[in-house]
């Protein structure tokens, strides 16, 4: 039986990325983040490195929004919520389900952007949930990253239920942050970046990380590998969060 995301978690704001697919790497950048805030919500470009690297990358802003001007708040929401389908349409809870989410989710639109990423096929961009602080469990559906080149077993040998494993590999040259995901003790790819943040979070806490098969597609010339995590936090990372949430 296929599972799905059982823990639904609300965001208070989503990290915007961005993936330059003019450049040799294919890199993806964090380039922002939408934040809700008295009843709007905003977007908030950033202005470090990463922002730098990705204007050289080609970064030239999301549309309707100019990055001269850091934080936006006029239809910042609708502008996003175009990258969801109608929730009237007739194979809406087709969409849910190819995400890990059941069809009778009750789930707001901020938040199914960030459980969705809300992927357009032309322009780059993705919505990350933070999960800043989740509950004891909680799921997120992961895509590996560069499984056409990295992945040292063919997409056949895959089955959907199969266990995956995260390895941190602080020794990688390219990026001393990756967590490396294997099946039977082979690489398959890595956790995107976007994720990694929250994930090596997650690890630094002494959190559990099981994640298994929930999705192959794609093509047989780019195939896709959609990963089911489940996360299990400490009963002392708990007790933190749920304050956090009472704050909020």
């Amino acid at each position: 039986m296929t599972r799905f995301i059982e823990h639904l978690v609300e965001p208070h704001r989503l990290l915007l990325c961005w993936q330059a697919h003019e450049s040799k790497k294919r890199s993806r950048f964090h380039i922002g983040q939408l934040v809700k805030q008295g009843g709007l919500v905003l977007l908030q470009y950033s202005d470090d490195d990463e922002m730098a690297q990705a204007k050289a990358a080609g970064f030239r802003g999301y549309p309707a929004f100019p990055l001269k001007q850091l934080l936006h708040s006029h239809q910042v929401m609708e502008a996003f919520t175009r990258r969801l389908p109608p929730r009237n349409r007739r194979d809406f809870a087709h969409y849910l389900e190819l995400r890990a989410l059941p069809e009778n989710a009750e789930i707001s639109d901020f938040a199914l952007l960030g459980y969705t990423g809300a992927k357009l096929p032309d322009d780059g961009f993705e919505l990350v949930h933070p999960f800043d602080a989740p509950p004891p469990v909680f799921e997120v559906l992961i895509e590996v990253a560069g499984f056409r080149h990295e992945a040292e077993v063919v997409v056949e040998a895959l089955q959907t239920g199969d266990s995956i494993q995260f390895v941190e590999e602080p020794n990688n040259c390219a990026d001393p942050k990756a967590i490396r995901m294997e099946h039977k003790g082979q690489k398959l790819g890595y956790v995107p970046r976007g994720h990694l943040a929250m994930l090596h979070r997650m690890l630094s806490e002494g959190a559990n990380l099981a994640g298994e098969i929930f999705r192959i597609n794609g093509t047989s010339a780019r195939p896709l590998v959609y990963v089911l995590t489940q996360i299990t936090l400490t009963e002392n990372v708990t007790m933190q969060n749920n304050l956090l949430r009472q704050q909020a």
